[in-house]
């Protein structure tokens, strides 16, 4: 592996019903607030609404293709607040801090994702090992 650019590449995901309806499937989570457009119309959210994986897949992005790697390296961390719910028509995108030195020695990436109207859905911070980064 090559070390990294200074900053994280750009990375978005366009949350369709199409994409929520795979996700369940995938993961075998079909709560009817994913999955069911009445159910979500009459809920607190008013439509149906992402799993919360799926907002975060900017930042896995960003970092796999920023280490060139197909999936993140054993001990990395994320921690991370949920702010609202991403709805199908929403496009997350991220926004990501330069990476700079964790006191752990790995490497500490602050980052939020992002909708469409630039309201944050997440904010959190990811930790690298010291192995990479």
């Amino acid at each position: 592996m090559t070390r990294p650019a200074p900053s994280l590449p750009t990375a978005e995901i366009a949350i369709s019903q199409d994409l929520i309806d795979g996700y369940a499937a995938a993961s075998g989570d079909f709560n009817p607030v994913h999955v069911d457009r009445a159910f979500g119309a009459a809920s607190a959210f008013g439509s149906t609404i992402a799993h919360g994986c799926l907002p975060m897949e900017p930042i896995f992005m960003a970092l796999q293709r920023w280490l060139g790697v197909p999936a993140l390296p054993s001990g990395s961390t994320m921690d991370l607040r949920y702010h609202r719910p991403s709805r199908p028509g929403d496009v997350i995108r991220l926004d990501a801090a330069t990476p700079e030195a964790d006191p752990g020695g790995g490497t500490r990436i602050p980052f939020a994702c992002l909708n469409q109207a630039g309201e944050k859905v997440i904010e959190g911070v990811a930790v690298l090992p010291a192995a990479v980064g």
